[in-house]
Parts: structure tokens; sequence; C-alpha cells
């Protein structure tokens, strides 16, 4: 058995709860937030027993702790990933993976020093729709990249004045924030990204971001195929998620296939029925198929595919984004060794 401490007694929290409940390998050993009373309130909430810690010294210090998990706010996440990877701890990262360079590049320096396991919750790798483009990408059906996009569409509901959501000191950026899942499809399935170049909007009708909710990238994936990301947070629009791509074998939009190469007959795109990412509900992701994919890794003493090793690189495409819109949209190289 993995015992399994989280950091955090957030709406994520509770996800991550069930995931490790449910799994035959793990219990929840207990919870570290900062508001006393928040995370024994959390345990009971789901009927699992687990301790309250004071502090994040005393969670570090127990001993039954062999994988933790991170969903803190963002702006902290570094602090406590180095800590809990020094102590030899396996992580589970929620994203953002920090909101600086600098922090994300101290969790996988800590994380490769200790030699401990890392799976990061870029969760839609897990969704169903994903898991088939993946594989039809694998078999073929898409051939060399020529274009691909995808966007991040979420607007805020509850955004408040001093809510962490619209904090540029605690969620970074509107890539950072949420973008940052659009960013880790396209690179998933779709490849390296060489340069990007970036245009940000102010809030038009949540007027309480510290940041631009609006953000348009142009890329350049290293094979030389280009590409587009955006975030937008401040639109009246339902949650979407799009990513489309199209190759020299054949193009996917989101649940819709079209290859004259595999499908000689098809005159048109046809769609493949399953879940697909239709919702920013926590609840609608897929933690528990995340979490018996890291457990398998730790069984089987391999890195995961969403590792820090690789969503740093992810990560890396948000960080110059940034940099580009703060330089007015001129293009930044995107540097993630």
């Amino acid at each position: 058995m993995y015992g399994v401490g989280l950091l955090g007694a957030g709406w994520v929290a509770g996800e991550y709860i069930k995931a490790f409940h449910d799994h035959p390998l793990t219990e929840i050993v207990g919870i570290y937030n900062r508001t006393p009373g928040k995370a024994t309130q959390l345990l009971r909430t789901h009927g699992v027993p687990g301790k309250e810690y004071a502090s994040l010294a005393e969670f570090l210090a127990d001993d039954r702790i062999q994988i933790v998990v991170s969903c803190t706010q963002p702006n902290v996440r570094a602090e406590h990933c180095v800590a809990a990877a020094q102590t030899g701890r396996h992580l589970v990262i929620e994203k953002p993976v920090g909101i600086a360079r600098a922090q994300t590049a101290a969790i996988r320096e800590a994380v490769a020093k200790a030699g401990v396991k890392t799976v990061t919750s870029f969760v839609l790798r897990w969704n169903p729709q994903f898991e088939t483009v993946r594989q039809l990408i694998d078999d073929g059906g898409l051939g060399e990249l020529i274009y691909g996009e995808a966007d991040y569409w979420h607007p805020a509901r509850r955004a408040r004045p001093g809510s962490a959501s619209t904090r540029k000191d605690v969620v970074g950026s509107a890539f950072l924030s949420g973008g940052c899942h659009a960013v880790d499809m396209l690179r998933w399935l779709g490849g390296e990204v060489d340069e990007v170049s970036a245009y940000a909007a102010p809030p038009k009708r949540v007027t309480t971001f510290e940041f631009d909710p609006v953000v348009v990238a142009s890329l350049r994936f290293v094979n030389g195929a280009v590409g587009k990301l955006s975030a937008l947070l401040d639109g009246d629009t339902p949650y979407r998620f799009n990513c489309r791509l199209f190759g020299t074998n054949g193009s996917i939009q989101n649940n819709e296939v079209y290859s004259s190469q595999k499908y000689p007959g098809a005159r048109e795109y046809w769609s493949f029925p399953t879940i697909t990412p239709n919702s920013g509900d926590v609840s609608h992701h897929p933690f528990k198929a995340e979490i018996a994919h890291f457990v398998e890794c730790l069984e089987q003493n391999v890195e995961s595919h969403a590792s820090i090793y690789d969503s740093y690189k992810s990560m890396a495409i948000c960080y110059a984004i940034d940099e580009s819109v703060a330089k007015g949209g001129q293009p930044v190289k995107v540097v993630d060794d």
C-alpha cells in the first residue's frame, strides 16, 4: 500500500481523495491545508479517515506518506514540491507547475536529485477522446503535422475582487492558470514547439482580472508546421476545449476524423462517440485513470509520459507565450532544456 498525503483541501482535492480511496494499492493518510479545519471537513465529506496536519513540517515528518499530491494554489507549489521531493516522496503535481520558469525548474531539479517519480495533472491526456486521438495518430492516421490548434475557453463565473483565480501573484496568467491544458494537449499530440508570438487583450466583462484574460499565440513547430493556441477567460460562452490537427495522412478535429488514405470511401469527417472534454468541472476530469496510471508507473519503476520532465516542456511554451505578450508580440524561442 502507498500512503497518500494531500497538500491543499480545495475544489480539486476531493477528486484526488476519490481516486486514491478507490485504488486498491493506495490509502489516504491525511491532508495539510493552511486553513484549520478545512482538511477534516473534506475528509468527513468523503467518509475517509485521515489526519489533519497543523503544519507542512508535521505533514512531511509523517513516514506513512509515500505519495504527496500538490493541489495547493500555484504560487506555493514549487516550495511544497521541492520540500516533498527532498524527503523522498513521489509527487502528483497539479497544473500549473509553478508560475515562473525558475519555480518549474526547481521542481524538476529536486525530483531529479531525489530520484522520485512524478505525474503532472494535465489530466486531459486520460480523457477518452484524446486517448482515441493519440491512438489514431500512433496508427498513422495523421501523418506529419501541417497545422495544429487548441483552445481553452473557460469564462470566469465566480471571479470577484481578490479571488485567487484573478490574481496575477497566485495564478500568473491566462495560459498558466488554465490555458496550459491546451498547450500540453497540442504539444502531446502535435509535437514540440520551437517559437511563439502572442498578443493579449484586457478584461471587458470581468474587470477584476489582474492579468489579460484573453491571449492568442501563433506557433512554429520544430518540424516546420504552424499553429495557434488561445486562452479565453472573459467571454460570454459556455466552456469549450478544442483541438484540431491537420496532417499529411489525414485530419482530426476534436472527435471527428478524415483520412483519404486510411478511409478511402469517406467523403466527409466521421465522428466517433466518446466522452469529450466538454466541461471545466473537476468532477468531469479523469483523475481515476491518471492515478491508476501513476501507481502502475510506481509498481513498474518507470517514468510517466506526463512526468515533470515532460510537463516542463509544456510549461516552457506557456512562459514563452507570456514573454512574447510582454514584448508586444515579438517572437520568442521556447527554451525547454
